[in-house]
């Protein structure tokens, strides 16, 4: 709690009695309703009452109050309690906040409300839920079915993509965490709260790829940063002044920072840059020169560099250039102790957590331990390129981390068995370090999906104990629409080969469906003999599932030479059933689906299809679109082939289209966009152009859209983002409805009918899992702030 709150309250921390008294007092000025504000001090300060007196539950912060709370972070205070309750509200609260600081209260009500249910209520249809949770009156939304489980480690939500990171413990033994990103800024995070500490700091004019921090006697830390515009600089950073240039800007990039204590106790730092110079600073001495490495300038390879003590306390400087690797006397550079040479090229190089060793970790994705008499160790991973290093103990378990793609892969080096992945991030993952907190050592982790996180001891030891990373990852998913006859199926695909096709009302696994590999495009068709499952398989033929028989239909749709990357059906109103599917060969392909002919093959993409979309008019007009990695979308026609020239988009590439062909309200028949640069573009399919302004505010690539309207109320879309968010826009104002966090990426999203005039039922799938909700669109008058 700061000292503002303390003074404020009146109150002392060691009163624990007085403060759970207060935080008593305060809920009960907490309207049940979820509609009328608290008063402002209950606002900011009745969460941190009960953390004080060791009361932080859901009896004494209610629910109705975490959407308009103000003070302190509950992540934060739950994390300073010791006490976690997976399944209160406040636990569902603390998985959302980072992604809500803008948000509404209709949003973030409606996003505690899906969080909650994901983690209490997992596979339990509404029917089986509380009233109050199952459709909360403060709420917008109501969670029909959810096997959704948000992340409950994301520390903090950047703006800018984070490239390297650095950890150290202040003087009062607060531990910080600086985040050096694409921008050339530095950000300092608690890691505790995931809060910002102090102002964003401009440290340079490329993007800042390596960062340290050292303490120096008496007078806090240094934190050193080196950017790709070949500048080293130290930092105050408890000032965020700079205190010396290290480098100067130069036409060539840093590669690597590594610091040790000199032979008169002082910090001092070793850079090196891609000519391979390596340059010595301390604040007393300033910048040395020391070395200058053989070889080719600049280096196609990455020069790694860090320092290491043995076991009777001798300083060691180790370098790793090319595929060698020199030990040699800091102080002394040109004096090589020892040289070998590595299995392959080498992206990252850290100490160990033991004496006298330094571990590599290579491009091949294997990482290696070595010492003064060579290679000790040598771990291998299929995950991928090893593109960030670290090394921490928890208990007395000395732990290697290696980022590997988009899980970070965990040792044990007491041990020879397989990495345990730590899984959670959704993009590669760019930067690890080691954080000391009070109850030991933590992993802290950035990676390209702009989040920050922290995987705490308890987490490392769940992970090393049970080697299970977590549950299976959703990469497809798909809901049937209900046609009244037959029941409501969600088929998911994820890490495991097989569709498993869920009841979204009964909450349970209906049947699964045996595929050879991991489909590459799910969704749900329709034939004349029924409803049919079709998927894509990595032999780039498209295979059907039959509903109602729950068989395997002999023959498959074969033409495409690449993999399938998108699927969408129609159904004409002369009853023919089709299949659009887009691929990876520049091509899109139209089928009928009752004999499985191919009836379009249409190319003009330059690149890689990536989205498709088709639907049918009120006038009978048959919609065929596809989108791709050229940026464009073009419109197709089974008479004409290509329908004019092409969308061009300026999004980056397309992931996403969407059509809206019976718009009300005299808009006419519309697609959506949606791409690389979060942005979300309306066009009108008449007059092809675009409609209105682009619709801004995610601040990831938009992988899904979907498009409906309500006669009642207008026209819709939704879109869901790497952001880890979905939005709910009315496409004729432009206007954000609502914003749910979902705090794990939507690959997958659809619009159905609900029975209320008012409501539309949303079904996604992603990362986390899958769900379907109902959503409320008419606004009524709400009270503010």
């Amino acid at each position: 709690m700061s000292t503002e709150h303390e003074g404020t309250a009146g109150e002392q921390a060691d009163e624990p009695d007085v403060h759970a008294r207060i935080a008593e007092a305060l809920a009960a000025l907490v309207a049940r309703d979820g509609e009328t504000p608290p008063p402002p001090y209950v606002r900011r300060y009745l969460a941190g009452h009960a953390r004080l007196g060791g009361a932080l539950d859901d009896a004494h912060v209610p629910p109705e109050l975490l959407p308009w709370a103000t003070g302190p972070g509950i992540r934060g205070l739950l994390a300073s309690s010791g006490e976690r309750d997976p399944g209160s509200w406040l636990e569902a609260w603390a998985t959302v906040e980072p992604y809500l600081h803008r948000a509404d209260v209709p949003s973030r009500w409606a996003s505690l409300h899906l969080a909650y249910v994901g983690l209490r209520f997992a596979r339990v249809p509404r029917a089986r839920m509380p009233a109050e949770v199952a459709s909360p009156p403060s709420s917008r939304m109501t969670v029909l079915w959810s096997q959704w489980t948000p992340p409950v480690n994301v520390l903090a939500k950047v703006a800018v993509p984070v490239r390297s990171l650095a950890s150290w413990t202040t003087l009062d033994g607060r531990p910080l965490v600086a985040a050096g990103d694409e921008h050339g800024g530095i950000e300092i995070i608690d890691p505790v709260d995931g809060s910002a500490v102090g102002e964003r700091i401009s440290a340079h004019e490329g993007t800042v790829g390596c960062l340290l921090s050292e303490t120096r006697a008496g007078q806090g830390p240094v934190l050193v940063s080196g950017s790709a515009d070949g500048s080293v600089r130290a930092w105050d950073p408890v000032h965020g002044s700079l205190i010396d240039q290290i480098h100067q800007p130069a036409s060539v990039w840093i590669d690597d920072l590594s610091t040790y204590r000199d032979s008169e106790g002082e910090a001092a730092v070793l850079a090196v840059n891609g000519f391979a110079e390596v340059v010595r600073w301390n604040e007393r001495m300033g910048s040395q020169d020391l070395l200058v490495l053989p070889g080719a300038k600049p280096r196609t390879g990455k020069v790694a560099l860090t320092t290491i003590e043995d076991e009777t306390g001798r300083r060691l400087l180790a370098i790793a250039d090319g595929a060698s690797l020199t030990f040699r006397e800091p102080d002394d550079c040109g004096h090589v102790i020892a040289e070998f040479d590595l299995p392959g090229p080498v992206r990252a190089l850290t100490s160990t957590t033991r004496p006298g060793q330094v571990a590599a970790g290579h491009a091949d994705g294997s990482v290696t331990v070595w010492d003064i008499g060579g290679n000790t160790a040598t771990w291998n991973t299929d995950e991928g390129p090893v593109t960030t290093l670290t090394a921490l103990s928890v208990g007395s378990r000395h732990l290697l981390a290696a980022g590997t793609g988009r899980d970070i892969a965990l040792w044990d080096t007491g041990h020879t068995g397989p990495a345990t992945l730590l899984t959670g991030h959704s993009e590669p993952v760019t930067a690890l370090t080691r954080v000391t907190l009070k109850d030991g050592d933590a992993l802290a982790s950035a990676a390209l999906d702009n989040t920050l996180r922290l995987w705490d001891h308890k987490a490392i030891d769940k992970a090393l104990g049970t080697g299970i990373p977590g549950p299976p990852r959703v990469t497809n998913g798909t809901l049937a629409r209900d046609d009244h006859t037959t029941p409501s199926w969600f088929a998911l695909s994820g890490s495991h080969p097989d569709i498993e096709i869920w009841d979204t009302v009964g909450g349970s696994v209906v049947t699964s469906v045996a595929t050879e590999a991991l489909p590459t495009a799910v969704t749900w068709g329709q034939r004349s003999q029924g409803r049919a499952l079709l998927w894509a398989g990595p032999d780039h033929r498209i295979h059907m599932w039959d509903a109602s028989t729950q068989t395997h239909l002999p023959h498959a749709l074969e033409g495409h030479i690449l993999r399938v990357r998108a699927l969408a059906p129609l159904t004409t109103t002369d009853g023919r059933h089709l299949l659009l599917s887009g691929s990876d060969d520049y091509t899109a392909k139209l089928w009928g689906l009752d004999d499985g002919s191919l009836l379009c093959d249409w190319s003009g993409h330059d690149l890689r299809v990536l989205a498709v979309a088709a639907a049918l008019d009120q006038h009978g007009q048959e919609w065929f679109a596809t989108a791709g990695a050229d940026g464009t979308v073009r419109l197709w026609s089974i008479e004409e082939g290509a329908l004019r020239q092409p969308f061009r988009c300026m999004q980056g590439r397309i992931h996403a289209i969407g059509i809206n062909p019976a718009p009300a309200g005299g808009m006419p028949p519309h697609l959506a966009s949606a791409g690389q640069d979060g942005t979300i573009r309306l066009w009108d399919l008449l007059e092809h152009r675009q409609l209105n302004e682009p619709l801004t505010g995610h601040t990831g690539t938009v992988r899904a859209v979907t498009l409906w309207t309500l006669d009642s109320l207008g026209n819709f879309l939704a879109s869901a983002s790497d952001d880890g968010t979905i939005r709910i826009w009315n496409t004729a104002t432009g206007r954000c409805l609502l914003l749910l966090a979902t705090g794990s990426p939507v690959r997958t999203l659809s619009a159905h009918p609900s029975p209320s005039p008012t409501r539309i039922v949303l079904a996604f799938a992603g990362e986390a899992g899958a769900a379907t909700l109902e959503i409320e669109l008419s606004e009524r008058r709400r009270k503010t702030l």
